[in-house]
């Protein structure tokens, strides 16, 4: 059994939590006591990890013996530094002046922190530092024997004080009323650390409110937390996960009225009656960040949920066959219905075969199948797939595809390389993903029209590539003419943007110019080092040598192709990088609207292998997406046609 280190902390407070994200497969977060500003926070401190060794050269100038005050100044100026680069990136922190004074005060405590810890070393601050911040939002995940369960989690921080063993970190922007969980957290994380790394680790908890309070969980009781408290609890967990109705509610109700799951819970529970005086659900409350809850990350792991009991669609499935064999005989065609039928989100497959005869009777009848159909109040279209010859009908009432779920069928897959990622959910249940790193969909383009969906699909194909891989594996550069269909995921993946979001036509020109330098670089380091790739150069060199996959998303580039200042490089700079940045770990996802042959001429689509069409307003445009008819005909909403190498595919896109 797989668990996260976030579903034992969400079961430490309430197990029916645990339970019900199980069986809803939703990930779940308790947005009481969280921080507003915390992944702005982990940002910041990701990128003063990251940078440490070419600080800057206030830090740089620092002598061996430097003060502790002097270390502390020099380190504060840096820190505020990030801060400012954040507000430079997000205006709309900029709305929120007491929370963004908080994080100040914050991070100006950190900075005394670690010049304490780095000063006494008789060495150069600016190489004490750098080895200081060992590692940094390092994902971890180890086999417990003694329960038969495989624990994953990531971890905030891993620090080498000089002179000192070394320190499993988790920054905490919340109270202490979150400290026995804080410390069972970072129990669990040092336990990971020791069976996967064997690194034995003391456990720190740095929380800052916003002044800094420093808790060391001794060796003896991190064991005996994890032995005595979390082993038995995650014995229980995975009885709760296969019977949800045997979790115990939680120790304290001060949690129920705020919980993000007591609508369900009270649904399949109801032992929890609240009390006149407590607030509404709806009450305002701190939010959660996007990517985060109290530990302020992202989940990694996201469990799966039971079998979908699809009733309607079974009922609806089981009218669309007696119409189908009514409507055959009406017209004199002898067809049988094949099994099985399929029923996806969306749509009902039905294939049919011809019973005496040949199956071209079933093609010359099926304008007049369809037309009868419609009579019926089904909207139907018909396939020729080789000897295949399929009906689909359009649902009346849609399935909803949510992506958790979808991640969580392919975790060990997605998980295995960066660069994979989900579109979405087969009529067949079947999960559709592709691979970057595969030339026959290295590069991507999207078309859809307005209505079709096209947004929300990107935003999903982002998202199932970060969702596994840290920010040292892979980056994203967005592109949003619109101002909109990005926005959602600035805070969610905040720590994998390259730089912040780009608005403008003549900044995107400049970034898939960079990108062709960067890719020109690459190919001379692989020669250096006789490798042939990004992965084989990845596999002979050390963590900090490694090469990140860079991806830039970008969404209606028809806006550069109908300026003249802006077509021809863009062209270019789509041909170059296309035809030769996949082995380099450079690739493009253009999107656009107008799927037209102005927009998407010949040099353009020849170099974007991967085609995901959704909704478009005719056939030429189909044509041109796919090299065939079809996308006309999508319901919109995410129903779409991928081609990623492997044939045509119909799917539907999920929602985050």
């Amino acid at each position: 059994m797989l668990l996260s280190v976030t579903e034992v902390r969400n079961a430490l407070r309430c197990p029916r939590i645990f339970a019900l994200g199980r069986q809803l497969g939703r990930a779940v977060s308790f947005p009481v006591g969280s921080s507003s500003l915390g992944a702005t926070f982990h940002r910041i401190v990701e990128r003063i990890a990251e940078t440490a060794h070419s600080a800057p050269p206030a830090v740089r100038a620092l002598a061996a013996g430097a003060s502790v005050e002097d270390v502390e100044c020099a380190l504060r100026e840096w820190f505020l530094d990030q801060l400012v680069v954040e507000l430079e990136r997000s205006p709309a922190l900029a709305t929120m002046p007491a929370e963004i004074d908080d994080l100040a005060e914050a991070l100006r405590a950190f900075a005394g922190y670690v010049a304490r810890r780095i000063a006494a070393a008789n060495t150069l601050p600016a190489l004490t530092l750098a080895r200081f911040f060992d590692r940094n939002e390092l994902s971890i995940d180890a086999q417990l024997q003694n329960v038969d369960v495989e624990l994953r989690g990531r971890i905030d921080a891993i620090h080498l004080p000089p002179g000192e063993r070394y320190e499993v970190v988790e920054y905490k922007l919340t109270g202490s009323e979150n400290a026995p969980a804080d410390a069972a957290q970072v129990a669990l994380y040092r336990l990971l650390l020791k069976l996967a790394r064997g690194i034995d680790a003391e456990a720190v908890v740095l929380r800052f409110d916003p002044e800094l309070s420093v808790s060391r969980i001794g060796e003896e009781q991190a064991d005996a937390l994890v032995d005595r408290q979390l082993v038995p609890l995650i014995r229980s967990m995975r009885r709760w996960a296969d019977q949800p109705e045997t979790a115990p509610p939680p120790g304290t109700p001060d949690l129920c009225p705020a919980c993000p799951m007591r609508v369900p819970c009270l649904q399949n529970y109801g032992h929890y009656l609240p009390s006149r005086d407590d607030p509404p659900a709806g009450a305002p409350r701190p939010r959660p960040t996007a990517s985060g809850e109290l530990d302020d990350k992202p989940e990694r792991e996201l469990p799966i949920g039971p079998p979908i009991d699809d009733r309607q669609g079974e009922a609806e499935a089981r009218a669309f066959e007696e119409a189908l064999e009514r409507v055959f005989r009406e017209l004199g065609v002898g067809a049988r219905l094949c099994p099985p039928t399929l029923i996806g989100p969306r749509l009902i497959r039905v294939e049919v075969a011809a019973l005496r005869g040949r199956v071209k009777r079933i093609d010359a009848a099926s304008d007049d199948v369809r037309h009868l159909l419609h009579q019926h109040g089904l909207r139907v279209t018909y396939e020729r797939r080789g000897g295949e010859r399929l009906f689909f009908a359009a649902r009346t009432r849609s399935r909803p595809v949510r992506l958790p779920p979808l991640l969580s069928a392919r975790t060990e897959w997605l998980a295995s390389r960066a660069g994979r990622f989900v579109v979405g959910e087969g009529i067949d249940g079947s999960v559709v993903v592709g691979d970057l790193s595969e030339p026959v969909s290295s590069h991507l383009l999207v078309a859809g029209a307005t209505g079709s969906g096209k947004s929300v699909l990107l935003r999903a194909l982002v998202t199932s590539l970060a969702h596994f891989h840290e920010p040292a594996a892979i980056r994203f550069t967005l592109v949003d003419p619109k101002r909109v269909s990005f926005a959602p995921l600035r805070a969610a993946i905040g720590a994998h943007l390259e730089g912040p979001l780009c608005h403008e036509a003549e900044e995107a020109v400049q970034i898939l110019e960079d990108r062709v330098v960067e890719m020109e670089r690459r190919y001379r380091l692989f020669e250096e080092r006789n490798v042939e790739d990004i992965a084989e150069h990845n596999e002979t060199v050390a963590e900090r040598d490694r090469l990140v996959r860079q991806i830039v998303v970008l969404d209606e580039f028809q806006d550069l192709m109908s300026v003249s200042n802006t077509r021809k490089p863009f062209e270019t700079a789509v041909q170059r990088l296309g035809s030769k940045a996949r082995a380099a770990g450079i690739h493009l996802i253009l999107a656009t609207q107008h799927p037209t042959s102005t927009v998407i001429p010949s040099s353009i689509k020849a170099n974007l292998t991967g085609r995901i069409a959704l909704r478009v307003h005719d056939w030429r445009a189909s044509k041109i997406v796919l090299d065939e008819n079809g996308a006309e005909e999508l319901l919109g909403e995410g129903d779409l046609l991928a081609n990623l190498g492997t044939g045509l595919i119909r799917a539907q896109a999920p929602f985050l």
